[in-house]
């Protein structure tokens, strides 16, 4: 069942211009348009887990407005589990959970047990569902000790854990989470990390997710969305993107004996290298070379004492694909 499907959606913005004088600004103002989403189009099936990638200003945030009915589209159309979410923004809501990052729904002041409870009649979740709920999401992110202290008193990180606490507790069919990991150390992303696919595989809840720190997208989404410039540049398994963007490598080879300048080691053919002591680092195009042919190279010349061969991350292959430009 396709949960979610766009076509041809643009969304434009209407902004001043400054003019030559403040006169000018304030009562002959003019304006721009700027296209923050351009006729972007695909679909997402139920049970999904998709990452939306791009770098500040390619439409990420406003796409997933779009989706979550904070928005409406310039042209286009838009459904969520068959509704438009606009349109249709209650009936919408009590089936989707939303996180945006930088941005609460817990109540400064009282504790985020207090915001549940708010949140619980607002759904009218039953109680049952409610208590077990609150308990088992609360044992996996490790909130129990935490729920009854004021927010304003939580830390970024906890606080964090009960913003997903509690978009979880109606049981939503599709997650939209915009950079719920922002400005967390790296052992409560992995905890996220970690509840996010729990969640998929025991709910099997879609999951929607932007984030700048692309092991998100690698450890939680098995397909991946690019945009770039408000255009849908890549749509594939994040497996595919990973074989067809990240063919960079980078072999480590320790040897023998100190390299005291670059003139002590020469490849026979095109790579760059980089020498650090007895250390040589190779970096090349996996099309075009292969560790072995590297490790032959170096063993010709020297007594090679260890090896590592280090494949291109997801952070290389969303990068390569920027830099090649790559159009639907």
């Amino acid at each position: 069942m396709k949960e979610i499907v766009l076509e041809k959606v643009c969304r434009s913005y209407r902004v001043p211009v400054k003019g030559s004088s403040f006169l000018e600004y304030l009562f002959r103002r003019k304006y721009k348009q700027i296209e923050a989403v351009r006729d972007i189009s695909f679909e997402i099936n139920a049970g999904e887990t998709v990452g939306l990638v791009g770098p500040n200003g390619a439409g990420k945030s406003t796409t997933i407005k779009m989706l979550t009915g904070v928005l409406t589209t310039s042209s286009g159309n838009i459904r969520v589990l068959g509704r438009d979410p606009f349109s249709d923004r209650k009936e919408n809501t009590r089936q989707i959970g939303v996180l945006f990052g930088q941005r609460s729904q817990l109540w400064w002041d009282l504790p985020p047990e207090d915001t549940f409870q708010v949140l619980k009649r607002v759904y009218k979740i039953p109680e049952t569902v409610y208590q077990e709920n609150l308990q088992k999401y609360a044992e996996i992110l490790g909130t129990q000790d935490f729920l009854r202290q004021p927010v304003r008193q939580l830390s970024l990180g906890q606080r964090m854990r009960a913003e997903i606490l509690a978009v979880l507790l109606h049981n939503p069919k599709i997650l939209f989470l915009d950079e719920p990991t922002i400005g967390l150390d790296v052992a409560v992303k992995k905890q996220i990390r970690n509840l996010l696919r729990v969640i998929n595989r025991e709910t099997g809840a879609t999951i929607l997710l932007t984030s700048h720190d692309m092991r998100d997208i690698d450890s939680v989404c098995d397909r991946m969305i690019v945009i770039d410039h408000g255009k849908l540049a890549v749509d594939d398994a994040v497996e595919n993107v990973k074989k067809k963007y990240g063919t960079k490598e980078t072999v480590e080879i320790e040897v023998e004996g100190d390299l005291n300048s670059p003139e002590d080691f020469q490849l026979p053919f095109r790579a760059a290298c980089e020498i650090e002591g007895n250390l040589i680092r190779c970096s090349y195009d996996r099309k075009e070379l292969n560790a072995a042919a590297v490790i032959q190279a170096v063993m010709d010349r020297h007594k090679i004492m260890d090896v590592k061969v280090k494949e291109a991350d997801i952070d290389d292959v969303v990068e390569e694909i920027y830099k090649e430009g790559a159009e639907i």
